[in-house]
């Protein structure tokens, strides 16, 4: 039994000291910046950085790969090139002084733009706080991903106050190296106010010169034209040219107006997603004289027909009245 005890606290004390390879054990990446120290050679301690080859240039060794190694697998390539070279040198400590490789663009309405690098990449809304967080005039409900990488040019449209209002953070979608986030400014151009919490009801209204205005339950990715198709489309009257939505964003009620026949034709401006408790106006066109409607113009004639015929009818009343002997 002793003998076996023996073997178990050997294993346990072998696993304590050797490194245990980890899938998210940082890789070295182009751009990265690195500090090399020789504890029995100081003279060739030095900063360098991972060129777009993926090397690093040494004293003594030159050039050699350091692109997707992890530190230790790096320390050992150093140490086993610089061995031949140099007996005394048996230990060299590698550290990252600056992440460069594993970055993201943060750009629009933040307060740090740019380039951000990270050791590990961090969630959207971490990302966004990192560029020192939104400007009064960002809309978090329509924050952009462009994808980078393998998946370049893919577009992901966010709503990130939704994930916050629900506590649905870590449901965003991952972000990854090369991706560009974008913030954008809000519609109207208004300040957006402070994030609330409170809840919106899962609804949007179309009225106006539509078939069926009113309430319609609020859908995700739901755009100004599948909002105008649920309201069983525009009538004959419609003004499509000057249809507006009133978005309520905190503290304040926006107003956007856009021509629909453009948006059609051209799909500019860009695709707005409806939020909850959207309200999209299509109003009637004034055709009538001096911009008044043919309805209104109809109620002023007949009332002014029915004045004329009273008036007549008066006069005539008058008359008679008076020949009487």
């Amino acid at each position: 039994m002793g003998k076996w005890l023996k073997y178990v606290v050997l294993a346990v004390a072998l696993l304590a000291i050797c490194p245990v390879g980890s899938a998210e054990e940082y890789r070295l990446g182009p751009d990265d910046i690195i500090e090399v120290r020789f504890w029995q050679e100081p003279g060739l301690n030095a900063n360098v950085k991972v060129g777009q080859d993926g090397k690093i240039n040494l004293d003594i060794i030159g050039s050699i790969d350091a692109a997707d190694k992890t530190i230790r697998e790096l320390e050992s390539d150093i140490v086993r090139y610089m061995s031949r070279l140099n007996s005394r040198i048996s230990q060299v400590t590698v550290r990252v002084i600056d992440f460069q490789y594993q970055h993201v663009f943060v750009k629009g309405q933040v307060l740090a733009p740019g380039k951000h690098a990270f050791e590990e990449m961090p969630d959207l809304w971490t990302v966004i706080n990192e560029a020192g967080g939104v400007t009064e005039f960002g809309d978090l409900s329509r924050v952009t991903i462009i994808r980078g990488g393998k998946d370049a040019g893919k577009i992901e449209v966010v709503n990130v106050v939704e994930a916050i209002e629900s506590g649905r953070l870590d449901q965003l979608p991952k972000i990854r190296r090369q991706d560009t986030i974008e913030i954008p400014r809000t519609p109207s151009g208004l300040p957006s106010g402070e994030i609330t919490l409170a809840t919106r009801r899962n609804v949007i209204y179309v009225i106006g010169a539509v078939t069926t205005p009113g309430p319609i339950q609020y859908q995700n990715n739901l755009d100004l034209m599948d909002a105008l198709a649920l309201a069983g489309g525009p009538t004959g009257e419609a003004d499509l040219k000057k249809a507006r939505v009133i978005s309520k964003d905190a503290y304040y009620a926006q107003t956007l107006q856009i021509d629909l026949d453009k948006y059609s034709k051209t799909g500019t401006p860009a695709r707005y997603i409806m939020k909850k408790e959207d309200t999209f106006l299509i109003p009637h066109r004034q055709t009538g004289f001096l911009g008044i409607g043919l309805p209104t113009i109809v109620t002023v004639l007949g009332a002014i027909s029915t004045a004329v015929i009273i008036y007549d009818r008066l006069s005539s009343d008058d008359a008679t009245t008076t020949t009487v002997p």
